[in-house]
């Protein structure tokens, strides 16, 4: 990558916050001045503690989840979002403004500053992060309540979607649908958010699953680029067609986050960073404009595709802030209509994303029962079903994972045994029903006997990063056999110190008797699972730890920020069902850790799609495997412990590499920088098939063509540029998996895949190989009298790739 300016991180200044709970105890006293020091060792992820005005967040010493008062409010989880629904409608405010249950009303433009602030109020008191808020409204995936059959009629669920997209903004809800998805992304004020799940249509409202950047050149070089690219030149290409490979002739579709509201786009464009705006299409979120928020994290992906690929034209969607925009986006660039029915060739023939969700709100097996993200896996399938090649990020979260079978028995109420023999903060035995949620390592710096240590009471944005999240899935998914109904509830605890004095509590007026030290609820979800329609086997918590979260052991974790307090969280899972058995999963966030972490089966959606190369993380300067990088296999059906790698779905595909430098990330790492390199390979791999194949193309038709021969052109077509995106395909893992590449444990696994991703002396071999294999004959012509068959050529190219020698590419 070009190296121009080098890139400046912000430091966020530490405020103060001031406490509004006063402790006659042992616990720590209330911190004092403010302090501008960075935290050491991770200068980007400063903290930043709340102002005064964040007092409003501190919660009762004792929590009790809330218990819904009626079928609107069971609607929402029982966990965070009715707590603020209850919290909100319990306010002055709210009685005074006739707010809370009143339905549409309720939400008028005559809505007074008092009760908007209420609202926001309420949603601080439950803990709910700055990102998942605009105000005082709030980020919701809204769940139709449809059958698993009703599900499998796109017409249908068409209607049912957009049917309730047009209540929502009749009601001035801002709202969209997620094509092919059972559920809307909708931007909800608090005071309608229980008559929005009140409606008959709406089976849940849940807090809405957000793609992230997997982020955390020198990778073209480590490519062996060069090498691709002469190929394009070789004596197996016919004369007229012979060029090096850069792209030409074809365009890439990438789904990001962009930054252009300062006018990065034209900068990296004048250092020829970017392609020109001849070559470049920007296609705007529904959210803002193209850029609108900043993110330099799709400029930087934009940057390793243009190196190289320069000749290629580019499409640049930016998704921000909009699930339905990525879905959306694959279909324009594949070229299908809402309901994924091609309308001609893809717009572009690779697309690629280095995004995911770390949430397991999808079976991962592959498929998507009534998951959320069903539109998403079905848009990407059926761009591969019209020829496009479509590449994903694997995901970071290889230690940011934990599944293992839920703890058997008949009973009811049982809580899942982490089966781990650990200590409580303060040395005593701990509950096996614990599991510690953990700063990621050497983050923020900590002494290792704090390292259990996370900051609270934080202002944004670090709020919402040092959030306490954690998303979990079981295998219970709907399907035409099976309705969900295996409860359990999502616990979030803290560590609460000894009380050895009476402690009155300002917020709630009220006085606090001696209490020992222990775990303590702070916060739950715990969703219906009986069987209803629109259903879902998953839960999610997603806390902001005010700072009366605190606890005196973790006083002086944060080095360099002395006036940040820390506390010390941790999940418990309890099965409501009697005897249920099944495989959990939870996943958390980059910056929070699970104490006990499962590598394995850490892939993120929609990376688990069959019809999506998954591509790991390599590094870039060593090809050792990057820690994060998520690993596989998908999980076998409806999300149940796999045994090995599921036929014709092992992931992930291939690895290529990270930690590579560009002007718009000086450290450009994760799998997010992985995908890019592997998508712009891919770009050339199919520029140099079309070369060898191009005698094939079938002739254009006359003016005077009917009907039926324009369909069956347009199906020949199609078949064409299918095999053409396997051909590449195969093409690619032959070289992964030869000259050195296959890293790992030898042949595939679920690390690296096939292998790396780079050309060594005998690739053209082995792309020739896959041009020659029985599968693609119909894409050559016939053989002339006297030439080798290519049953002789497909033998001769594979020997020659399989016997390039490892030492041509050190490791």
């Amino acid at each position: 990558m070009k190296k121009l300016s080098p890139n400046k991180f912000a430091v966020l200044g530490l405020a103060a916050a001031c406490a509004s709970v006063l402790v006659w105890s042992r616990q720590a006293p209330a911190p004092q001045a403010s302090s501008q020091a960075p935290v050491a060792g991770d200068s980007s992820r400063a903290l930043a503690a709340a102002p005064p005005s964040a007092a409003a967040s501190l919660r009762p010493v004792a929590y009790a989840a809330p218990t819904p008062r009626n079928p609107a409010q069971a609607k929402l989880g029982g966990g965070q979002l009715l707590e603020a629904v209850q919290s909100f409608a319990a306010s002055p405010a709210a009685r005074s403004a006739g707010a809370g249950a009143g339905g549409p009303a309720s939400g008028s433009a005559a809505r007074s500053a008092a009760t908007a602030a209420a609202q926001i109020a309420a949603l601080e008191r439950a803990g709910i992060p700055g990102r998942w808020r605009e105000g005082e409204k709030v980020k919701v995936s809204v769940g139709l309540a449809l059958s698993f059959d009703e599900l499998q009629n796109p017409s249908l669920l068409e209607r049912a979607s957009h049917a309730l997209r047009d209540t929502l903004l009749a009601q001035g809800v801002q709202a969209a649908a997620i094509n092919g998805s059972p559920a809307l992304e909708a931007l909800v004020p608090l005071d309608k958010l229980e008559w929005v799940a009140g409606l008959s249509e709406v089976a849940t409202v849940g807090l809405k699953a957000i793609a992230e950047p997997v982020a955390y050149t020198e990778g073209a070089n480590a490519s062996a680029l060069d090498t691709l690219r002469a190929f394009g030149n070789s004596a197996v290409v016919a004369q007229a067609l012979r060029r090096e490979l850069r792209g030409d002739g074809l365009t890439i579709a990438i789904m990001d986050q962009f930054g252009d509201n300062n006018g990065q786009v034209a900068a990296l464009q004048a250092g020829d960073n970017w392609p020109a705006a001849a070559r470049l299409t920007k296609i705007a979120s529904p959210a803002g404009a193209f850029g609108y928020t900043g993110e330099s994290h799709g400029n930087a992906v934009t940057e390793i595709v243009y190196d190289i690929a320069p000749n290629a034209s580019f499409r640049a969607y930016d998704v921000s802030g909009s699930d339905a925009a990525w879905v959306s986006g694959v279909q324009n660039a594949a070229n299908l209509n809402a309901q994924n029915v091609p309308q001609g060739e893809p717009r572009a023939q690779v697309i690629t994303a280095s995004l995911g969700f770390n949430y397991p709100f999808s079976p991962g097996d592959g498929s998507t029962s009534n998951s959320e993200f069903k539109g998403l896996y079905d848009a990407i399938a059926a761009a591969a079903a019209n020829g496009a090649i479509v590449l994903n990020a694997a995901g970071n979260h290889g230690q940011h994972y934990w599944d293992g079978d839920s703890t058997a028995g008949a009973g009811a109420n049982v809580y899942q045994n982490f089966g781990a023999a650990n200590l409580n903060p303060d040395g005593t035995a701990r509950p096996s029903n614990v599991m510690v949620l953990l700063p990621t390592a050497g983050v923020l710096g900590q002494p290792a006997a704090q390292a259990q240590c996370t900051p609270v009471g934080l202002s944004e944005p670090s709020a919402s990063t040092w959030s306490l999240f954690a998303a979990m899935g079981w295998n219970d998914w709907q399907s035409a056999t099976n309705a969900t109904d295996a409860d359990y509830r999502l616990e979030l605890v803290r560590w609460r110190d000894a009380v050895t004095q009476r402690v009155f509590d300002w917020s709630t007026w009220t006085w606090i008797n001696p209490t020992p030290a222990g775990w303590v609820q702070v916060a739950s979800s715990d969703a219906a699972q009986n069987g209803g329609a629109g259903q879902r086997p998953i839960e999610l918590v997603n806390y902001k730890p005010p700072q009366a979260d605190s606890t005196a052991l973790c006083n002086n974790a944060f080095a360099g920020a002395p006036n940040i307090r820390g506390g010390i969280f941790g999940v418990r899972i309890l099965r409501k069902t009697a005897g249920a058995a099944n495989f959990l999963r939870i996943m958390g966030s980059k910056a929070i850790d699970p104490e006990f972490r499962s590598n394995e089966r850490s892939l993120l959606p929609p990376s688990d799609s069959a019809s999506a190369i998954t591509v790991a993380a390599i590094n870039a300067a060593t090809s050792a495997l990057e820690a994060y990088s998520s690993r596989g296999p998908v999980l076998a059906a409806g999300g149940a412990r796999p045994a090995g790698q599921a036929a014709g779905n092992a992931k992930p595909d291939l690895a290529s590499f990270a930690v590579v430098s560009t002007e718009s990330s000086a450290g450009f790492n994760g799998t997010s920088a992985a995908a890019p390199h592997a998508a712009a390979l891919a770009l050339l791999g199919l520029q140099h098939q079309r070369q060898l194949t191009d005698a094939t193309v079938p002739a254009a038709l006359p003016a005077n063509a009917t009907a039926a021969q324009k369909a069956q052109r347009e199906t020949e077509l199609r078949q064409r540029r299918v095999d053409l995106a396997d051909l590449t395909y195969d093409s690619l893992v032959r070289v992964a998996a030869t000259g050195g590449n296959d890293l790992g444990a030898a042949g595939f696994d679920s690390s690296f895949g096939n292998g790396r991703l780079k050309f060594h002396a005998q690739s053209a071999a082995c792309l020739l190989a896959s041009t020659y294999d029985a599968r693609y004959r119909a894409l050559l012509p016939v053989q002339a009298q006297g030439q080798k068959s290519y049953d002789t050529l497909a033998q001769e190219n594979s020997v020659a790739c399989a016997a390039a020698a490892a030492a041509a590419v050190a490791r």
